[in-house]
């Protein structure tokens, strides 16, 4: 078996959570005025259709901010061996997927591999198929993707922040932290025997 340099678990030391705020969109005075006449009226139907199809437009992806993206990273080894790259958050904790904010300009999946390559020091192809999706901090919608990995790097941007670990698959459906982590394994379980 082929030994992948840099699979080993790292200790998990505190750091500082980032936040953001963003803005919310206010309606202008025209939209809040209705004087009652016709044109006004057409006027408030139009901008209220207006509001509404960009909110039902905008609805899949969600709000910047309540949308993530993260990864499943794995590799196969030569027996066939499916194994994941778990991490911890930062200052330790339950073992979960990499995942952030999905960054302006870049895809959710092309955020998501950013997002493995900051947390878990992992490079590697990521396919733009959904795995699945579960609800973080019960507002933000989080899209998983697989990555296959292709290099693990010993140190990176949060070596020492969190730990990582490369488990079997068996072995990470039992300790992942929740459910739908787990469902998601068992969908990667099955995305890798169609790629064979």
């Amino acid at each position: 078996m082929k030994r992948v340099p840099g699979a080993v678990l790292l200790k998990a030391m505190p750091g500082k959570r980032k936040k953001s705020s963003v803005s919310g969109q206010t309606a202008s005075p025209a939209e809040k005025t209705n004087a009652g006449t016709e044109k006004s009226g057409k006027k408030t139907k139009k901008a209220e259709a207006e509001k509404k199809r960009k909110t039902e437009k905008a609805a899949p992806m969600g709000h910047a901010r309540d949308l993530r993206s993260g990864t499943v990273p794995y590799l196969i080894e030569a027996d066939g061996t499916i194994r994941v790259m778990l991490v911890t958050p930062k200052g330790g904790g339950a073992w979960m997927l990499p995942k952030g904010n999905v960054e302006k300009g870049m895809t959710a999946h092309a955020s998501a591999a950013k997002e493995a390559f900051e947390e878990a020091g992992v490079m590697g192809i990521c396919d733009p198929v959904v795995l699945g999706e579960y609800r973080f901090r019960q507002s933000q919608l989080v899209r998983i993707f697989p990555l296959r990995i292709t290099r693990i790097l010993e140190r990176w941007e949060e070596t020492g922040l969190r730990s990582r670990f490369l488990f079997k698959l068996e072995k990470a459906l039992k300790i992942a932290d929740g459910d739908d982590i787990r469902s998601i394994l068992r969908k990667l379980g099955d995305y890798v025997k169609k790629q064979s």
